[in-house]
């Protein structure tokens, strides 16, 4: 169960910091705010409705707080200035933007929360309610997975994307054409992959594509969607029908792919899909446990 909540803490981080609006100063002061006070609702509904050792909760909260201060937030507005956000990014800390050990990290956590953790104490106003006066089909799955599922969920809408954005490697951009990027550092041009608007941007903010590249739109839209529903049908054992969501978006995107001649969108794209993928099968999998008990 503190797997879940750990997720459900993770996530519901991210998708403050994503949205958050406004100047940089004034985005830090809503975002800590806001986090802080959710945070603090999902401590309470922890210990006293769900019935975990306030010291275990405690324990996950400064894991959720860690992933915060070594992750860089994916954001879903479109009209941030990119040279902004990537000039923002570069100034963090080293150690903030170092690859994927933070997905690593907590990969291991939710394991080991999985393998060792304190038992409830099955009392607590959400314990009751589940039992006494939740909805029939509420009642008959184990509290533990309805915690890991709206945890996952939370973890698969925004933070998911976090992950993606680590994984892709500094050395994925499409120098095979010249473009005004050229010049910039390596770091840096990987960094703007990570903004709204993704590959085909000229460096200008002109909007205007250079040549040999494409722009995949709704990535982040997209991504979180398809998680949901890849989780969703696993859960469900509809597995024709998640073999028919890959194949499709496979199917999709594949003109856009072709037209590209560097190979750049493709590995973007498969490396983008499979970790993706990968975190959506994974969470189906942590349900599965978890309601098996």
């Amino acid at each position: 169960m503190l797997a879940g909540v750990l997720l459900a803490l993770v996530g519901l981080a991210d998708v403050v910091r994503a949205r958050a609006g406004g100047g940089p100063a004034r985005r830090r002061v809503v975002t800590t705010s806001v986090v802080v006070v959710l945070w603090a609702g999902v401590v309470v509904v922890a210990a006293a409705g769900l019935g975990l050792p306030t010291w275990a909760v405690l324990v996950v909260v400064v894991l959720a707080a860690l992933w915060v201060a070594t992750t860089f937030p994916v954001r879903a507005d479109d009209d941030e200035d990119e040279d902004d956000h990537a000039a923002a990014a570069t100034r963090l800390p080293r150690w903030r933007r170092s690859g994927s050990w933070p997905a690593v990290l907590l990969a291991v956590a939710v394991v080991a929360l999985l393998l060792w953790a304190p038992f409830p104490d099955a009392s607590g106003f959400v314990v009751d309610w589940q039992r006494d006066a939740g909805p029939a089909f509420v009642g008959s799955v184990p509290l533990a997975a309805v915690v890991g599922g709206v945890g996952s969920a939370l973890f698969l809408v925004d933070s998911a994307n976090v992950v993606v954005a680590q994984a892709l490697p500094p050395g994925l951009a499409p120098d095979a054409h010249p473009d005004p990027t050229a010049t910039r550092p390596a770091r840096l041009r990987f960094l703007r992959l990570r903004t709204p608007r993704l590959p085909g941007d000229d460096g200008q903010g002109t909007g205007e594509r250079s040549p040999g590249s494409v722009t995949l739109k709704g990535g982040r839209m997209i991504g979180p969607i398809e998680r949901l529903l890849l989780a969703g049908f696993a859960l469900a054992g509809a597995f024709p029908v998640v073999a028919a969501l890959i194949a499709a978006k496979g199917i999709v995107r594949f003109p856009e792919i072709r037209r590209e001649t560097t190979g750049y969108q493709a590995e973007y794209f498969l490396i983008g899909s499979l970790v993706s993928w990968s975190m959506a099968f994974a969470a189906a999998g942590l349900c599965w446990l978890l309601a098996r008990g």
